[in-house]
């Protein structure tokens, strides 16, 4: 029996979702073509135009605040780029949600997703969530997984790692008497 990565499963599980409404590449088009004349970078398969996007829209979703930094400057952006030059499904469906957030922008704006304000920017991931899920969750998904596998967010976040493959945190001791308050109080339940 074949054994499944995570990113495998979910891949053939968004694939399914995409082929079940009727979704598929042929009918997307690129506003961008103009803007890929850099080629695709050595570590990775997005265009310079494909990160720059992908940056500002990760910088929307989630944004820097409260001492923790913004989706691209905590290395998320390398992180897919990497993601996309290994695995070709994941390319292919990160271009597409980026076109479709392009494509959106220049209905709706008569630009390019770059050079909207931010409140614009906002609106284009807002519209693209009503109107084109399937392509907003890839994306939203790839960030997220981008930003909370940061070391460097782990850190802020008070999260340690620990390898399935060794043993946890070292747990205190726990102190029974914590719990004489609670057995004193009356039963806020029914026995039945």
């Amino acid at each position: 029996m074949k054994k499944w990565s995570r990113r495998q499963f979910m891949g053939v599980g968004a694939v399914g979702s995409i082929a079940m409404y009727g979704v598929t590449a042929a009918g997307l088009y690129s506003l961008h073509d103009e803007h890929k004349t850099q080629a695709a970078s050595v570590s990775g398969a997005l265009d310079k135009h494909d990160r720059d996007v992908l940056g500002a829209a990760m910088d929307e979703i989630i944004p820097a605040g409260n001492t923790m930094p913004a989706a691209s400057e905590v290395g998320s952006v390398d992180y897919l780029d990497k993601l996309a030059g290994r695995d070709k499904q994941a390319a292919q469906r990160l271009r597409e949600s980026l076109t479709a957030l392009e494509e959106l922008s220049y209905k709706r704006f008569q630009a390019i997703f770059l050079s909207l304000s931010h409140e614009q920017r906002i609106e284009s991931l807002t519209a693209l969530e009503k109107g084109n899920m399937d392509d907003f969750k890839v994306l939203r998904d790839y960030v997220y997984e981008a930003y909370y596998t940061r070391p460097t967010v782990w850190k802020l976040l008070g999260y340690e790692f620990y390898p399935t493959n060794m043993s946890g945190p070292h747990m205190k001791p726990f102190d029974e008497a914590v719990l004489a308050d609670v057995r004193k109080k009356p039963k806020y339940y029914r026995e039945v």
